[in-house]
C-alpha cells in the first residue's frame, strides 16, 4: 500500500475511527444524524483506498447513530503502529506518516474555531482553535513538536480533567498559527465543515 492511502487511513483512525479487533481488526466508524453525509463520504473514501466495495452503513435506531465497519489485512498493521494496550499511541514516528488530508480529516473529526468579536462592534478580534485529541502528556508533546518542526505551526497544551479524574491535554493556538494551519488543510475541508477554518483573507 502507498504512502498516501497509509496516510489517510491513518487520518481516518486517530479521529474518530477505531480498529476493533474483536474478530479480526477491522475499522469502525460512528457518527450522529447530522453527520451522516460526512460518513457516506468516508465510506466511498475507504472504498476507493481499498479498492474494495463501499462499505454498509448501519442505522442503530435506538441511539439514531449510524456507522459502517470494515475489514482487511492491513488494519493489523495498522493497529501495531497506533495502539498500546488497546489504547492509541500518538508516536513521532506514526505523526511523521501524516500527510495533509489525513489531517485534515483528523481535524473535521477533532478540530474547532472559534471567534472573538468586540461587544460593541462586533468586530473580530482574534480567532482561537482547538483540537480536541484529549491525549496523555507525551503524547500532546510529540503532536505539539510534530507540527512545529514539520510545519512551523506553534500549538500549546490545555489541561483538562476528565470525568472519571484523568488528566488529559489538548491543543490550542490562536490566529497567526491557526491561520498558517488553515492554509495547510484547507484543500481539503469539505464544505460543511468550513466553519472550523478561517476564509481566506481573515
Amino acid at each position: 500500500m502507498d504512502k498516501q492511502k497509509k496516510s489517510i487511513l491513518i487520518g481516518l483512525i486517530l479521529g474518530d475511527g477505531y480498529l476493533n479487533t474483536n474478530s479480526g481488526v477491522s475499522l469502525e466508524i460512528e457518527h450522529g444524524e447530522k453527520q451522516k453525509f460526512y460518513l457516506e463520504y468516508k465510506a466511498e473514501l475507504i472504498s476507493k483506498l481499498l479498492n474494495c466495495k463501499l462499505p454498509n452503513i448501519y442505522h442503530n435506531l435506538t441511539k439514531n447513530t449510524y456507522k459502517i465497519s470494515k475489514g482487511h489485512k492491513y488494519f493489523r498493521v495498522l493497529y501495531n503502529w497506533i495502539y498500546k494496550n488497546k489504547q492509541k499511541v500518538f508516536s513521532r514516528k506514526l505523526l511523521n506518516k501524516l500527510n495533509a488530508e489525513a489531517i485534515a480529516l483528523w481535524w473535521m473529526d477533532d478540530g474547532s474555531h472559534a471567534i472573538c468579536r468586540r461587544k460593541e462592534t462586533g468586530k473580530i478580534m482574534s480567532h482561537s482553535f482547538h483540537f480536541y485529541t484529549y491525549t496523555n502528556e507525551e503524547d500532546t508533546q510529540n503532536i505539539i513538536d510534530y507540527f512545529y518542526e514539520t510545519y512551523d505551526i506553534k500549538f500549546y497544551p490545555i489541561k483538562r480533567i476528565m470525568k472519571d479524574n484523568s488528566v488529559k491535554y489538548y491543543l490550542k493556538c490562536k490566529t497567526k498559527e491557526g491561520r498558517k494551519f488553515c492554509d495547510l488543510i484547507r484543500p481539503y475541508i469539505l464544505p460543511q465543515f468550513a466553519y472550523k477554518i478561517l476564509n481566506i483573507g481573515e
